[in-house]
């Protein structure tokens, strides 16, 4: 095989609650991913030696800041004859977003890199690697549509996804910096045992699945939401704006900026979408469902 392409696709974090510290300054948080339709596309080709990466966002770096070309080194340095490869990434992912984009195209590549040379890496070898760029890289390396996260978001369990989600985003040309919104977090984090957090993950996991628009409310949940406010204001106008439209289920994604609502059907993700677009910049406003 001389070349693929492969697909990259966004998450949502329909439920995030942070329950407390680890080792090394991250945070323990109990999540629930939630893959969309929203994807980045990368084309892979073999060469003799060798690393590039071409991307059509100018302000994405392709040098060693770039997790994709810090996923082709850390390969290398497992198999010290690995070949060259280019790569280019046709990017449709917000740059911060909160929706994982980079975390989405290092699983992608890694996926596609042990297919195009045939690398013997089974999928946890592919997670070992992967947890060692970014939290979320291990989700989409299990390729499941939806599953909780645990941990730093890299210890992964599939959750059994019984009907397609659609969803309203609202973009932000501004990202947020992960780092800088979970520096806001309070030091004093609520207590809350692992046990009874997995509890009502799992009691969120539920409603999202069972209930209505105003029953799935009650399982969004994210933790990051109020310091990422207090760093960007317009995220709490926009939910607001949202939920005077007679929309409750909705939430902000990851460490933000980008605002989610949730809806039952296609017709009425689209309706909510018309009526944003004629306060908000159209351009802004994306109506994807679950991939």
């Amino acid at each position: 095989m001389k070349s693929l392409t492969l697909l990259s696709p966004a998450k949502l974090n329909l439920y995030l609650r942070v329950v407390g510290k680890l080792p090394g300054g991250y945070h323990r948080l109990i999540t629930l991913f939630h893959r969309i339709s929203l994807c980045d596309t990368l084309r892979l080709e073999r060469t003799a030696k060798g690393f590039s990466l071409t991307c059509t966002d100018p302000r994405l770096p392709t040098d060693s800041r770039n997790i994709v070309t810090q996923a082709y080194h850390l390969v290398k340095k497992r198999f010290p004859l690995l070949g060259g490869v280019s790569v280019h990434l046709t990017k449709r992912i917000p740059l911060g977003g909160g929706l994982a984009g980079g975390s989405s195209n290092a699983a992608a590549f890694l996926i596609g890199l042990r297919q195009l040379y045939d690398l013997p890496l089974s999928l946890k070898n592919l997670v070992s690697l992967g947890a060692k760029l970014g939290s979320d890289v291990p989700f989409f390396l299990h390729n499941v549509k939806q599953a909780l996260g645990e941990r730093r978001g890299d210890v992964i369990t599939p959750v059994a996804l019984r009907s397609r989600k659609w969803f309203v985003l609202v973009l932000s040309e501004r990202g947020l910096s992960t780092k800088l919104v979970y520096q806001a977090l309070p030091e004093d984090l609520p207590g809350v045992s692992l046990t009874k957090a997995h509890r009502i993950a799992r009691i969120a996991c539920y409603f999202l699945e069972h209930a209505d628009l105003f029953e799935v409310a009650k399982g969004l949940r994210n933790d990051l939401e109020r310091p990422a406010i207090r760093l960007s204001p317009s995220i709490q106008k926009i939910i607001g704006d949202i939920v005077q439209l007679g929309i409750p289920s909705v939430a902000m994604s990851g460490s933000g900026p980008t605002v989610f609502a949730l809806l039952s059907s296609h017709q009425q993700a689209e309706k909510l979408a018309r009526r944003l677009r004629k306060t908000l910049s159209p351009k802004s406003i994306k109506v994807c469902h679950s991939f």
